[in-house]
């Protein structure tokens, strides 16, 4: 690790099962540490090309997401197979991130990220190449969507736990803010670009744009160093992934992070494809569906830096759970018969979903050992987010019963993932 060392070494909290709840200290005596600022941040070898390649690659994420539920639904004319489609892109790599995230720690992530973002440009390519050609039936994409998956974790965990490798622990909460912020750009870039491309020049052209996308962030990584491997990890990759689900399952955070936010996104789930159908009625169009979501992430960058400038050690499960109710309840705007209310509540769920990130991913830092970052970070951010493709599945079916009743559930989902953060997840075991 490049980044220096700094404070007292400090014994770890422990949770019920025994389980550490603290990410490992630093050692080294009586250094004082500068003030945690953003500009110092930034000053760190390797974070701005680490954040520049985030960027990139998650604006094509956005794209390839947004640009798949509206290609499959002008395509295919239905909300089921939309929905399939997002669920084969995501749910698949969810399956093997406990092997992601063994081979995270045991052989780097600069590498392994490389291979994913190929990975991806490679599927999109080809269903471009494919639909260009009429030669992309409804199986053939649910292939292509499967393979894009398989690798997709290396990239998610990858850059995940990277951050907290390459940054100091008393910026970690600025570190998550610009990283939240990342994802609040790609989000106002990526569903607007692919709304503006689907409009003018149809949904290939958005998705062939996300394959460039994938390209450019693989060479920014390039630039980055890679952190020193964790000497926990032996070379038994299949041992090694167990071993992360069972640290995950163990341990009670990390446990209750993920049962609270993956209930919690089976509603984002939902909210993904309803929103399209929602705006279609309203005689919207992709555009129209692409500036909303976007309108979300714009909102999200300022909500990411000011919660990453309030430390939030020992409240972080407060902040998620109020932001979650807030996201719940502004999900039923989706209810009201006018484009400008929905825009409005996705606008409010976009901003506390930032804000919530930013106290999730510091809690999640600092309830994991140091040498298990890509295994249980991988593992957790697999169940947490795998509420989102089991919406999206589940989307096709409630909107077969009506789209209030769709935009209920998820509501009501939401809601109730952010009360099981509350409740469930533990405080701060205070140090002896």
């Amino acid at each position: 690790m490049r980044a220096y060392r700094r404070g007292v070494a400090a014994r770890p909290a422990t949770d019920r099962t025994g389980m550490s709840t603290a990410t490992e200290m630093t050692a080294g005596q009586g250094v004082v540490a500068p003030p945690a600022t953003y500009g110092r941040l930034m000053q760190l070898p390797g974070f701005r090309q680490l954040l520049i390649s985030s960027l990139l690659t998650r604006t094509a994420s956005q794209m390839w997401t947004v640009g798949l539920v509206l290609f499959a639904l002008q395509r295919y004319h239905s909300p089921s197979v939309a929905g399939m489609s997002l669920f084969l892109l995501i749910f698949p790599g969810l399956l093997l991130s406990p092997i992601a995230g063994a081979l995270l720690d045991r052989h780097g992530r600069k590498r392994l990220m490389t291979l994913d973002f190929t990975v991806a440009a490679v599927c999109l390519i080809a269903i471009v190449v494919l639909a260009a050609a009429d030669l992309l039936p409804v199986w053939a994409l649910y292939v292509v969507l499967v393979a894009g998956s398989l690798t997709s974790t290396l990239s998610i965990a990858g850059a995940r736990s990277f951050f907290p490798l390459i940054v100091p622990r008393d910026l970690w909460d600025r570190g998550n803010a610009a990283d939240s912020v990342c994802f609040g750009v790609a989000n106002i870039t990526g569903p607007a670009l692919a709304g503006a491309l689907i409009a003018l020049l149809g949904s290939e052209a958005a998705l062939a744009s996300a394959a460039v996308g994938y390209v450019a962030g693989a060479i920014a990584l390039q630039g980055v160093g890679e952190p020193a491997h964790s000497a926990d990890v032996s070379g038994r990759i299949l041992v090694e992934a167990v071993r992360g689900l069972v640290y995950v399952v163990t341990n009670r955070t990390l446990r209750w992070i993920a049962m609270g936010f993956s209930t919690l996104n089976v509603g984002w789930g939902i909210v993904m494809v309803a929103l399209p159908v929602v705006v279609f009625h309203l005689h919207g169009n992709a555009a129209v569906v692409g500036s909303i979501l976007a309108l979300g992430g714009a909102a999200g960058v300022p909500a990411a830096l000011i919660a990453g400038r309030i430390r939030t050690e020992g409240r972080e499960r407060e902040s998620i759970s109020l932001f979650g109710a807030i996201m719940g309840i502004a999900v039923l705007a989706l209810l009201v018969p006018s484009l400008a209310v929905i825009a409005i509540g996705i606008a409010i769920a976009g901003g506390a979903d930032a804000a919530s990130s930013v106290s999730a991913f510091s809690l999640r830092q600092r309830r994991t050992a140091r040498a298990w970052f890509g295994r249980a970070f991988a593992v957790s951010m697999a169940l947490n987010f795998s509420g989102v493709p089991i919406g999206s599945a589940l989307a096709g079916p409630v909107l077969g019963v009506s789209t209030t009743f769709a935009i209920l559930v998820a509501a009501g989902l939401t809601l109730a993932g952010s009360a099981l953060i509350q409740l469930k997840i533990p405080g701060v075991t205070p140090p002896p």
